[in-house]
């Protein structure tokens, strides 16, 4: 039986130097979490997109794939495009910052 703890664990490699402290250690195990199993990116991906914390775009951005690819495995998981609705305000607001562009 394991007689370490995960927190033990951490403390050796951060108290060896190894990483500068216990977040850095999480930040890399996390991206090493998606390149073992970048199917989790759709996942989260989704979650994000379903709690309206990210657009459509983000989302396929996130997961590193086409909108369009995206809207498929939506569809094909029976998960429905959310459109956003945008006051006029907000729309006049968009309109002005693309004008200032020019």
């Amino acid at each position: 039986m394991n007689r370490y703890t995960l927190a033990q664990r951490v403390n050796v490699l951060v108290d060896q130097g190894i990483f500068e402290d216990e977040e850095s250690l999480k930040n890399t195990a996390y991206r090493s979490l998606l390149i073992l199993h970048p199917e989790l990116k759709l996942e989260i991906a989704f979650s994000l997109y379903k709690q309206e914390e990210i657009s459509l775009g983000k989302a396929a951005e996130i997961v590193g794939i086409s909108h369009e690819e995206l809207k498929e495995i939506m569809a094909s998981r029976g998960i429905e495009r959310k459109i956003p609705v945008l006051s006029s305000e907000d729309v006049e607001t968009g309109v002005s910052r693309l004008l200032e562009r020019e």
